[in-house]
């Protein structure tokens, strides 16, 4: 039961982050078809395994050119989606990783940037497009705030959804009960951040490390380190269907 509605969260969450991107590249005035930049981001995500993982980001820019995308539009919209699934996964992980982990000041710290950086930022896009039409090769002429407001939804429901798909495979392998469901949603959260920000391609080793110390005390060390394996073979796994 609990990994069919863990398939169900993973799949649509997956599908939400390139819907969410299509959303970032209207808002730069570029349409693309829902279906073509599904493939695109698809495509190009498969390269964020390989050492470093800016393959992926080398490969979305080129497959956005082949669609008639400019370099410049492209790399923006993949910095604004970066800040955008960092901003929403910092705001889960302050919200709920423990005291005793992250201090509480520090915590209501990372919300309200988080929370800034979502909803008010965006209302400054426009402002800040002007300031990059003076680098040439940074040159955005115009952004259209409704559609990255909508973008910064749809992003937001793909982290809500991969954090119930998450929370469902962890109780298939933990002990969950309603008490420590926040620690382990702070907690996965807490790991997703650590990889982002992270030199090793898709946080590998670096998600799993912060996930299985967070959750040890709790826990136990061997049911932590099994659900941190766990999540990053399931997530694999679920990446590589998506895109088959």
């Amino acid at each position: 039961r609990w990994l069919t509605i863990a398939a169900t969260a993973t799949t649509g969450a997956n599908l939400l982050l390139p819907l969410g991107w299509r959303r970032i590249l209207t808002a730069l005035s570029n349409d693309l078809k829902s279906g073509r930049a599904v493939r695109l981001w698809c495509l190009a995500q498969t390269g964020r395994y390989l050492p470093t993982g800016l393959l992926a980001v080398v490969s979305r820019v080129q497959l956005a050119a082949k669609e008639g995308i400019s370099k410049a539009v492209t790399l923006a919209s993949i910095a604004i989606e970066t800040a955008i699934l960092l901003s929403w996964s910092l705001l889960v992980c302050a919200l709920f990783v423990p005291s005793n982990i992250v201090p509480t000041a520090t915590r209501w710290i990372a919300v309200i940037i988080s929370l800034l950086g979502l909803f008010v930022a965006p209302c400054f896009a426009q402002g800040i497009c002007k300031r990059l039409s003076k680098f040439k090769r940074l040159s955005i002429s115009n952004i259209r705030t409704r559609y990255l407001g909508a973008a910064v939804l749809l992003l937001g429901s793909s982290v809500a959804a991969r954090a119930l798909g998450s929370l469902c495979l962890a109780a298939t392998i933990l002990d969950l009960d309603a008490a420590s469901v926040p620690l382990v949603l702070g907690a996965i959260y807490a790991a997703v951040v650590a990889g982002m920000v992270g030199i090793t391609p898709a946080g590998l080793g670096v998600r799993e490390g912060v996930l299985t110390a967070i959750l040890a005390s709790h826990f136990g060390l061997a049911d932590a380190a099994a659900f941190a394996l766990l999540t990053r073979a399931w997530e694999f796994i679920f990446e590589m269907l998506f895109l088959g």
